[in-house]
């Protein structure tokens, strides 16, 4: 399968962040990993995303602050550096195995 990037907002809180990963894993894409970039000045989460076949939905990905409990029954695919509500937040990615 191919990547693609996504960009959201540094401004979203954790909430917003999820919706906007989930929409996209609804749309028969898998979330990667994210990155702190600076578009256009402005530093922005990049997050990439692995498109799967097409009708596909992907489990869903849920980001929590570290320190926060995992979600029941999820198992850890990523953590690092995300802007949440305009701070460098250390959060992780877990996924449903």
């Amino acid at each position: 399968m191919s990547t693609y990037d996504a960009l959201i907002d540094g401004t979203d809180d954790l909430d917003q962040i999820n919706l906007q990963i989930h929409r996209q894993e609804k749309a028969a894409s898998q979330f990667l990993r994210s990155l702190v970039i600076p578009e256009n000045n402005v530093p922005t989460n990049q997050v990439t995303f692995d498109r799967l076949k097409a009708g596909t939905v992907g489990k869903l990905t849920t980001i929590v602050k570290d320190g926060d409990p995992q979600p029941p029954g999820t198992q850890k695919v990523w953590s690092g550096v995300m802007l949440v509500s305009n701070n460098q937040t250390a959060v992780t990615g877990y996924r449903a195995p």
